[in-house]
């Protein structure tokens, strides 16, 4: 099998025959994707994103801003977080989102003088994240929501969160939430995917690979990247940064892809593996299939962006 990234739009089409001899891609298309969806696919994949991902506990993409994948690069967004805390007079950090705490707990023991707290849904995730944190003075992991933050107004001078609001109902409703619990000049700094402006003009095909993808990982829909920044601005942020990084996720969507690439390659197997593992290793396999396709051609972004209140 050949080991380079395929994102020619000339082979699309035979990607998504692929999907549909395994799992109708109207089936993916169609599904309401509500918050039982959410848990029951992080639960669920666990095994997935530790064994075909990151051994570690990283949910999100590498960053390798070289073109070579390299597993270093799943701390890429923690070090520059890291930098924009550190040269900052913070003294109250959250990450939104926070998994098995991977992002915390590596941050938390670089800056100990700091306080972390990190807030999920999924419990058998957090149980995960207090084990591994047990010994961490400055870090604290709890239960919430990200559409209703259960904080003071002002209770932090900075918020993180990395692929994980993707997974919001309500947007504005989130940054209107995180904008109350900042302080006055705090930071909202997000590392995230979104559909690039244009989105509605894309050939057929590409949008639909981009809504399987969305769909594949409990999304219903990315949101636009210029909406989403609108929406920022309306709710009082003044964007300090908004950088496209897509270009950096490739190395890593490289080798993803040639894992699902291997998953198809026979129906009968894929849909025996199905049985066996269930739907969520099937759905990611799905996603990081098309992802590299429609992030290369225009209709996904992989953003970095800094909000300042």
């Amino acid at each position: 099998m050949n080991k380079e990234i395929v994102t020619n739009l000339n082979e699309l089409n035979k990607y998504l025959q692929k999907i549909n001899l395994i799992f109708p891609a109207k089936n993916v298309i169609d599904q309401k994707i509500d918050i039982e969806n959410i848990l029951n696919y992080y639960r669920k994949s666990s095994a997935v994103y530790k064994y075909m991902h990151s051994y570690k506990g990283s949910f999100h993409l590498a960053l390798n801003y070289d073109g070579i994948f390299n597993r270093e690069g799943f701390s890429t967004q923690l070090n520059e977080i890291f930098e924009l805390i550190n040269e900052s007079d913070v003294k109250n950090v959250l990450e939104l989102g926070c998994g098995k705490g991977f992002n915390s707990i590596f941050l938390a023991k670089k800056l100990p003088e700091i306080k972390f707290s990190g807030m999920d849904i999924t419990d058998k995730y957090l149980n995960i994240a207090k084990r591994k944190s047990r010994n961490i003075k400055n870090l604290n992991f709890t239960y919430g929501d990200f559409h209703k933050l259960d904080f003071e107004d002002s209770s932090f001078g900075f918020i993180f969160e990395v692929e994980a609001i993707c997974h919001a109902h309500d947007s504005r409703q989130v940054l209107s939430d995180i904008f109350r619990v900042l302080n006055r000049g705090g930071q909202f700094v997000v590392y995230d995917g979104f559909r690039q402006s244009g989105f509605e003009n894309l050939p057929d095909d590409l949008v639909q690979a981009a809504i399987i993808v969305e769909k594949s990982f409990v999304v219903n829909e990315f949101q636009k990247i210029d909406t989403w920044l609108e929406m920022a601005g309306q709710v009082g942020f003044k964007i300090k940064l908004k950088k496209d990084i897509s270009k950096a996720t490739m190395p890593n969507l490289g080798k993803l892809q040639l894992l699902a690439r291997k998953y198809f390659e026979f129906p009968f197997l894929s849909k025996l593996f199905i049985r066996i593992f269930g739907q969520y290793t099937m759905l990611n396999c799905i996603a990081v299939l098309l992802l590299p396709f429609t992030m290369h051609n225009k209709a996904h972004c992989y953003y970095k962006i800094i909000l300042e209140k």
